[in-house]
């Protein structure tokens, strides 16, 4: 499909009336008025039937689905009329379900459907996620991709819209938050691409809508901005072909230079960077710990577990597999002596390269072990691993998805396989909690890590 070389892109700002189909077409039908030779023109998201619906029902009855739409007719009709592609949100109907759609219109018909993936705040309520994955859609006018609202707020799907040859992203949305016209710039930049967001105006029940909308080239320059408050269709012409150049300087390509071998944080890290890290780590958690006495750091503890105790897991659990703390560790010693009637309790000795489980039978039991100076058990090996219902594991360092760092014996990652029935849960200091530990594939990640609400 020949591409021209100059588009006239539109982005149409408006109030739609809440619930009414009809209404609003009539008010974009008086916006089209002053429309002239636009290519292509981006309309807000839900322009058919409004954003802040009461209820499931409400928002049902202001949907349409896609074979029986008004709304799709009236914009068919319209790009026969003005020659022009229109991207534009509505509540689309499918069964029984809702999905806050966009749709690309032509003066042929419907050209295509994007669904949002990223459901804001109360959508969850009336909206199913988006299931159409991201489309490219070739146009007289470049690539187009879409995206709607607040799918804004994930930079990898402009990522993707650009690594599959979108030129221009059109941006359906209802912004209510203050900061998206201004992070488009940096997405448009990184990206090397156009785009256009074209936001609603006017107030809903309890929620403002912010306009400004935006046209922004490949170098993150603002080529249009709308009002704040005021209806508008605001027009401008653009190369799409621009967004073809990645090259940033002589010797930089946006896309060429990525490091696609280290982005994921799913791939085997090198062994020696990933010491390196952990060691890094491991230090800096060390230093936040030295910043409390031994009576705060217990009193902090305490905090995560109460909460562990409070879990329908601990609760429920028969069975647990526990560790004897260490002074600056989340102490346990209370909660294994207040349950050890009703509980049985499991503890760690460590034997080589590898954790012997012992059934704990009380303090007499116990004893210094070689390894960091732990209490451990004595007693008969204890090898029923299936009847365990609960594994509540030490660190240094986790993350809110299960990432455990340990001292750095390796103890635990070789026992955790073993323990497939019991939901393992790490225990931490607010400090211990981090972004990112560093971990191989076929590293186990913990059920939860419940963390001290407590800081002193």
């Amino acid at each position: 499909m020949e591409v021209k070389s100059t588009v006239k892109i539109g982005i149409l700002q408006f109030d739609p009336v809440p619930g009414d189909i009809k209404a609003n077409i009539k008010k974009i039908d008086r916006l089209f008025e002053t429309v002239q030779d636009a290519d292509i023109l981006v309309l807000p998201e839900l322009a058919s039937s409004g954003y802040n619906f009461k209820s499931k029902e409400e928002a049902f009855n202001s949907s349409e689905s896609i074979s029986d739409s008004l709304f799709i007719d009236f914009l068919i009709q319209k790009a026969k009329e003005l020659n022009t592609w229109f991207v534009s949100g509505i509540n689309e109907r499918e069964n029984n379900k809702l999905y806050n759609s966009a749709v690309l219109i032509s003066p042929d018909g419907l050209e295509g459907i994007y669904r949002k993936m990223h459901l804001f705040n109360r959508e969850k309520l009336f909206f199913e996620p988006g299931n159409t994955g991201l489309p490219i859609f070739e146009t007289p006018f470049g690539l187009v991709g879409i995206l709607i609202c607040f799918d804004w707020m994930f930079p990898e799907l402009w990522r993707v819209l650009a690594l599959k040859g979108a030129q221009i992203i059109c941006h359906p949305s209802n912004l209510v938050l203050p900061f998206c016209q201004s992070a488009i710039p940096g997405y448009a930049l990184t990206n090397r691409i156009f785009i256009a967001t074209a936001n609603r105006v006017g107030t809903e029940r309890d929620l403002t809508f912010t306009g400004q909308s935006v046209l922004v080239n490949p170098n993150g320059e603002y080529l249009l901005r709308g009002d704040h408050r005021n209806e508008e269709v605001l027009t401008a012409d653009i190369n799409p072909e621009l967004a073809e150049n990645k090259q940033m300087t002589l010797l930089n390509d946006a896309f060429d230079d990525r490091r696609t071998d280290f982005y994921s944080i799913e791939v085997n890290e090198d062994h020696e960077t990933m010491k390196r890290e952990k060691k890094i780590l491991r230090k800096k958690i060390q230093k936040r710990k030295k910043q409390y006495n031994e009576d705060q750091l217990k009193t902090i503890g305490q905090d995560a577990m109460a909460q562990l105790e409070d879990t329908k897991e601990f609760k429920e659990a028969k069975t647990i597999f526990i560790y004897w703390s260490l002074p600056d560790e989340v102490p346990t010693h209370e909660l294994i002596e207040k349950y050890r009637k009703e509980k049985r309790f499991i503890l760690p000795r460590v034997v080589g390269d590898f954790l012997e489980l012992r059934e704990f039978t009380g303090i007499e039991s116990l004893e210094q072990g070689n390894s960091f100076g732990i209490q451990e058990p004595t007693g008969p090996v204890f090898s029923d691993f299936t009847s365990i219902d609960l594994a509540v594991i030490p660190g240094l360092a986790f993350t809110r998805n299960g990432h455990r760092l340990g001292r750095g014996g390796g103890y635990y990652d070789r026992t955790l396989p073993f323990l497939e029935n019991a939901t393992k849960t790490g225990v931490a200091f607010p400090f211990q909690m981090v972004a990112r530990v560093p971990f191989d594939t076929h590293d186990i990640p913990l059920d939860k890590v419940i963390a001290a609400h407590k800081t002193h």
